[in-house]
């Protein structure tokens, strides 16, 4: 098995984190260093999966993902990094089952409905300006 450098240091990240917590079992001794570290590695592992993502797609272009996106994935119950042509799909898809009109005969489930439907419409279109659509 031939690892490159991007597989060897996630192992070795990987086992640093998992020794991390036996050496430290208290989390107040890690340093604000450390945690910056790991939040740094964490942005830049995800950087290397997009990335890797989009050559085997044939190379979409690259959009750069915040956490603050992460939200909006959820709420359009998707992967983080997910196509516009994803998006646009599960937006549809949610819009009809969580429509308040199907609800329209019970009022508590036609208040949730229209709240849900205010959410998905600001994530679409939250992403409808990052994609620049």
């Amino acid at each position: 098995m031939v690892l490159n450098n991007c597989d060897m240091f996630d192992r070795l990240f990987n086992i640093f984190k998992a020794n991390l917590g036996s050496v430290l079992p208290n989390q107040d001794r890690v340093s604000d260093e450390d945690r910056e570290l790991s939040r740094q590695y964490d942005e830049w592992k995800q950087q290397q999966d997009r990335q890797s993502q989009s050559k085997d797609s044939g190379g979409s272009p690259q959009h750069t993902f915040l956490r603050e996106d992460q939200e909006h994935f959820v709420t359009l119950e998707l992967r983080t990094g997910a196509s516009f042509e994803e998006i646009k799909a599960s937006y549809k898809r949610l819009i009809k089952q969580y429509h308040p009109d199907r609800f329209h005969n019970d009022p508590s489930k036609y208040k949730t409905a229209l709240e849900i439907t205010q959410r998905l419409n600001r994530s679409y279109n939250y992403f409808e300006q990052k994609f620049g659509k």
